[in-house]
């Protein structure tokens, strides 16, 4: 278990003063994404586990989304700083540490340009994303009704189709964004391209999981 890992003190600080801050955001964002990517996050990082700083890793993960419900377009760069101005970090962590994780918060996203600068940053960028397709299909219809209200039902399936292509199909901006072996993500992709290729499967698929006709 990841929490192991981490000091005490700053797990105990993150849990009752960041975590709480996440009811903000949309349920494609909320606390459960955290604790899933915290989750993928050590599964992940366990062939670098000689090299990492677990209180880094845990601090990246914990802040990265933060900021969704202040600025979604541009939330890792407001996450990074929320979290670079948390005085009380400065009890766990050195300035060039913090800068660490600024960066790995920074770079998380996978439609950015070029690899995350450090292996902090590639771990998150890594497990922030699914491993299963019907929680692609829940996560990209709650960010849809979120984010796009004035979509109908087909409309916001439409959209989902839509964002799996252009993130996950063949020649998608995430097919490549992922920087650690790990053999489920993999599998996830395959079965994702597979529903990409046959359309209709694919809102076949989406309505049973999503129980709507």
């Amino acid at each position: 278990m990841y929490e192991e890992l981490v000091t005490k003190e700053l797990l105990e600080y993150i849990k009752n003063n960041i975590f709480q801050v996440y009811d903000l955001n949309g349920k494609s964002h909320d606390i459960n994404h955290i604790k899933y990517v915290l989750e993928r996050a050590y599964e992940i990082s366990m062939p670098y586990k000689d090299e990492i700083n677990y209180d880094i890793l845990y601090t990246a993960v914990a802040y990265h989304d933060i900021g969704d419900h202040i600025d979604r377009a541009n939330h890792e760069k407001v996450s990074a700083n929320w979290m670079a101005n948390d005085e009380k970090l400065k009890e766990f962590f050195s300035p060039e540490q913090i800068e660490i994780i600024k960066q790995a918060i920074e770079d998380h996203r996978s439609s950015r340009e070029g690899e995350p600068r450090n292996v902090y940053g590639k771990i998150l960028t890594s497990a922030d994303k699914n491993i299963d397709v019907d929680t692609f299909f829940i996560r990209t219809y709650e960010f849809g009704l979120e984010h796009y209200k004035e979509l109908d039902t087909q409309e916001q399936l439409d959209r989902a189709y839509e964002h799996a292509v252009k993130k996950y199909g063949k020649h998608g901006y995430a097919v490549h964004k992922y920087y650690v072996k790990d053999e489920k993500y993999f599998e996830y992709l395959k079965e994702l391209q597979r529903l990409i290729d046959n359309k209709e499967e694919f809102y076949k698929r989406a309505k049973e999981v999503l129980k709507i006709s």
